[in-house]
């Protein structure tokens, strides 16, 4: 009785641990890949790749400004989080809001809201532009 409970319970998170994913190529995974890439792992070159026009150019210029930034094994990333907020479709694009909850080793901890435009470019998605902003 117990195993069946259990399994049950196994079963119902994962359930519900896919309806939360988005489908792999949609606009949704494609704004959530760069946020992950971004923001969460801050690998510059790989949110690159998920980007086109304006959103290109913004993260060629951090590519740039943070050139000469050594991060080794000793520096200590913030852990990020992130919700979706809104999301408003348009044929051809998409916008998303998203509020991202960040702690800092030795900062408090704060949110910041993150909008992307993701844009059907030739039938694959791409995020064409991003601002993040303090929380109102």
């Amino acid at each position: 009785m117990m195993i069946a409970r259990r399994t049950l319970m196994v079963a119902a998170v994962v359930i519900v641990a896919a309806a939360c994913t988005p489908e792999a190529g949609s606009s949704r995974a494609v704004a959530e890949a760069f946020l992950d890439a971004h923001y969460v792992r801050i690998d510059l070159d790989a949110s690159r790749e998920l980007c086109a026009g304006l959103a290109r150019s913004k993260v060629d210029k951090e590519i740039e400004l943070t050139s000469d930034v050594e991060i080794d094994a000793s520096t200590k990333p913030p852990r990020i989080n992130y919700r979706l907020e809104e999301a408003r479709e348009t044929p051809g694009y998409v916008q998303y809001a998203y509020e991202l909850s960040i702690r800092a080793p030795g900062l408090e901890p704060f949110e910041r809201l993150v909008t992307l435009t993701v844009r059907d470019q030739h039938g694959e998605w791409a995020v064409t532009n991003f601002n993040d902003s303090e929380r109102p």
